[in-house]
């Protein structure tokens, strides 16, 4: 087996779930399935914000907004975000949580005048977007189960003996030459040994107690430059490029304690630890047109976005026995590069003005997560693979996703100086339902208010969000069907602007 397929195998396979593998199809649903924050004012309006305007979230919607700006705009939010996992497996139910300060939105527009009655008024705007952050936390503890995750181990070894032989296997694995992050981990540390009968198996057994923790961190943001325009204040256009940067950590901890007495092994722990960085880059293309006095339509485009991205990959497994002994091995650090493409998107929106009293907003998105895909890049950590495996499950795997969300904002006061907010929304399951067993679908609701005071405005805004997944414990190719993870996010954001 060569170094390459020792890599890719050792990656795959040695990961204990199906859901989180460096450079695998996960990656295209982790940046591309994504109910990205906004500004205060829009995410209070659960997101549906696509046929209205001059807000700098309309340069990561639809950047026609830009064109209902009369007046230049500073602005910026912050919040903090709790993720909380409730991990269900057999008779086991354990809550957990993660937590990030984030700063959703920090940007600038500057509306200039024109001399032509036709376009009165341009407007450009930059802006830097945290799109998503990742913070979760998932723990499941004190599970009995009757296979232990080494036999993944057992079977690496089994397939390259069955090709070039037990002597040179052996040989391998001591030198960590095959499976580095894998087998050879646990061989060096008597997790696999020799067995007369079948070649090799686990000094685990088949009897043993499962614990489970993984930590992830980090955020996928954007900063944007967009520019907006109106036509005879009917018709509205806008552009943004959008400059995606990637931050993802995980940590993951796998214990199991062996119940039976088949050997003198008393527990052994397999840790990962996977960090992904990179950029990127996408366009968004945007109209709006003015029906009516009240009603307002809009139509944006999202082109693929491409991101060249880094992943830092290590492994270890300590073995402790009776005696109190331990020995541990740890693997050598993985450095690759790799692009990720992620699916495009459409969104069609439409907005009613309820007089003086406030907007109806709704907007429909459509994005197929097929279009997403991985492939090489020209760096000098890319890998000589072309990813076809990973391509063929996301063809199989993933399917169109459609996504409704709808807003209401009022005016209240004497002088209609406050606003109330609130919106939701659903988007379907990115999982062909053959795949899965838990409902994927995602729901959001959101609330919130905003103050004007001369050429000062005041936001604030309240968000959570729920979907459940599917998610293998004991590794992608266990024969027990998988547990479930109930997740919930929620945010609340804090915003204060100034109108130029």
């Amino acid at each position: 087996m060569n170094a390459i397929s020792s890599l890719c195998m050792g990656v795959v396979l040695g990961a204990l779930s199906c859901h989180v593998v460096a450079q695998n199809e996960s990656d295209v649903l982790r940046y591309g399935w994504i109910d990205p924050l906004q500004s205060a004012r829009v995410t209070s309006m659960g997101g549906s914000f696509g046929a209205l305007g001059a807000d700098l979230s309309c340069l990561g919607m639809n950047p026609a907004g830009l064109g209902l700006y009369r007046r230049g705009d500073l602005s910026i939010s912050a919040g903090v975000h709790s993720g909380s996992t409730e991990s269900r497996w057999r008779n086991r139910k354990v809550d957990a949580a993660g937590n990030a300060v984030v700063g959703s939105n920090i940007g600038v527009a500057i509306t200039y005048p024109s001399i032509d009655a036709d376009w009165p008024f341009f407007t450009l705007a930059v802006a830097h977007q945290n799109r998503t952050p990742f913070a979760q936390n998932i723990n499941i503890a004190g599970v009995q189960a009757d296979q232990s995750v080494s036999d993944v181990f057992v079977a690496q070894a089994l397939d390259d003996a069955d090709t070039y032989g037990y002597l040179s296997t052996d040989s391998a694995l001591d030198a960590g030459i095959i499976f580095p992050f894998g087998a050879s981990l646990a061989w060096r540390t008597g997790l696999l040994e020799a067995d007369n009968a079948t070649g090799y198996a686990t000094a685990a057994g088949d009897n043993v107690l499962v614990d489970r923790t993984i930590d992830r961190t980090g955020r996928l943001a954007e900063t944007q430059i967009g520019f907006g325009t109106m036509f005879q204040d009917r018709l509205s256009l806008g552009l943004t490029l959008g400059i995606p940067k990637v931050e993802y950590d995980e940590t993951s901890k796998h214990t199991e304690e062996i119940n039976a007495n088949v050997s003198t092994l008393q527990r052994w722990e397999y840790n990962e630890s996977l960090r992904i960085s990179g950029r990127g880059y996408l366009l968004r293309f945007g109209v709006l047109a003015r029906l009516s006095e009240e009603l307002r339509v809009g139509v944006a485009y999202q082109t693929r976005s491409r991101l060249t991205l880094t992943d830092a990959y290590n492994t270890d497994i300590e073995t402790t026995w009776l005696d109190d002994l331990t020995s541990r091995a740890v693997s050598p650090n993985s450095n690759a590069e790799y692009v990720v493409y992620t699916p495009d998107r459409t969104t069609v929106s439409a907005s009613f003005l309820l007089g003086k009293s406030g907007v109806l907003n709704a907007d429909y998105v459509r994005s197929d997560m097929r279009r997403g895909e991985l492939g090489k890049s020209d760096g000098a950590l890319a890998l000589d693979y072309d990813f076809r495996q990973e391509n063929d499950a996301v063809q199989q795997g993933y399917r169109v996703v459609h996504q409704a969300r709808i807003g209401l904002e009022l005016r209240v006061g004497a002088n209609d100086d406050f606003r109330i907010r609130g919106g939701g929304g659903m988007s379907t399951s990115p999982f062909v339902t053959e795949a899965v067993q838990a409902n994927a679908t995602r729901y959001n609701l959101a609330f919130g208010g905003g103050y004007r005071i001369g050429n000062v405005h005041l936001s604030a805004a309240w968000r959570t969000a729920w979907h459940s997944e599917d998610f293998y414990f004991m590794g992608a190719f266990s024969p027990d069907p998988p547990g479930r993870l109930d997740r919930r996010a929620s945010t609340l954001i804090l915003c204060a602007g100034l109108r130029l």
